[in-house]
Parts: C-alpha cells; sequence; structure tokens
C-alpha cells in the first residue's frame, strides 16, 4: 500500500511535534536567567532545527524507497543519507569538497545534537503499539507463550548490556 505525499507529510509533521514536545520536557538545560516554562520553551526552540534536519533526512529516505528500484526498506535510505551527510570530509583533504563536508557534517550535528534520543523514541514506541493492537487476535492466540519469550528476551538484553557496559567500564577504568 502507498501513502500519498499529504498523508505522508501529515504523518511525519504529526511525529515531529511528538518529537520537539517529548525533546522539551526531557532535555531541558539548566538556564539560570530563565524561570518558569522558560526552560521547557527555549529547549523545544532549540531543537526545531534539529528536527527539521532529520525531517528531511526521513522525506528523501521515503522518496528514495519510492522511486528506487531496490526492494529495501526506507530506514536504510533514511540512515545512509544521515550518515552520508553528517561524515566529515576525508582526514588530511583539503580541497573544497572536504571543506564543504566538514562544515555540513559540523552544521548538522551541532543541530541533531539538540534533539534527544529518548524524544526520538516516542512516536516510535507509540506506532509499535498502535500495530500491536490491530493484531489482538494473533496475541490473544499466542498467549501465556509470547509473555515468556518477551521475558527471556527483556532479561537477557539487561544481562547482555549489563557486561558489554562492565567489559567496557574495566577497558577504561572506571571499575
Amino acid at each position: 500500500m502507498k501513502i500519498d505525499f499529504r498523508h505522508l507529510l501529515g504523518m511525519l509533521v504529526i511525529a515531529a511535534v511528538m518529537v520537539l514536545c517529548g525533546n522539551a520536557i526531557i532535555y531541558v538545560k539548566p538556564r539560570p536567567e530563565l524561570s518558569g516554562f522558560g526552560p521547557y520553551v527555549d529547549s523545544f526552540i532549540r531543537s526545531i532545527p534539529g528536527m527539521l534536519i532529520l525531517f528531511v533526512f526521513t522525506f528523501a529516505g521515503v522518496l528514495c524507497k519510492r522511486y528506487i528500484p531496490l526492494k529495501l526498506p526506507a530506514a536504510a535510505y533514511i540512515v545512509t543519507i544521515g550518515c552520508i551527510l553528517s561524515i566529515p570530509g576525508a582526514p588530511g583533504s583539503t580541497g573544497p569538497v572536504s571543506q564543504f563536508m566538514n562544515a555540513m557534517s559540523g552544521t548538522i550535528m551541532k543541530y541533531v545534537n539538540e534533539v534527544s534520543f529518548m524524544s526520538l523514541t516516542t512516536p516510535v514506541l507509540a506506532y509499535a503499539g498502535l500495530s500491536l493492537a490491530k493484531e489482538m487476535g494473533a496475541l490473544k492466540e499466542s498467549g501465556w507463550k509470547l509473555a515468556v519469550v518477551a521475558i527471556f528476551v527483556f532479561i537477557g538484553t539487561f544481562i547482555g548490556s549489563a557486561l558489554i557496559a562492565d567489559v567496557v567500564m574495566r577497558s577504561m577504568g572506571q571499575l
């Protein structure tokens, strides 16, 4: 099923607004001169350029998915576009292309760093919840088996993350 551009833009705008609102709550940097809602408004405004950049990457990735005849998911195009445009120029290179790439990647990273990763996950998790709700019949059939698998996945992920963190922190001399 192909979604027309109007609906695609609408969905991306809704997701972007959700991210901006979440970012305003999650990613507040303390500033003594601001009081009340000031820090939240400041966080919201500072994250707009980064969200616009991510919006453009996403829209370009979806367009690539639609018009490039490869069987790749849109996420692959989005990540590829983001990575290519965020790569600084080649080390040791001093040509005009390298200088442009350095300036562009620095600007992109400066603005995108104002958007919290946690606020980006909010619409993704909301979408996952909605798509899971559509499959309630299949979920009911799986029943307790799915719960057992989910528990093992959660425990395995937690233990794996803890082990990786332990190894990294020991290698850095932090433990």
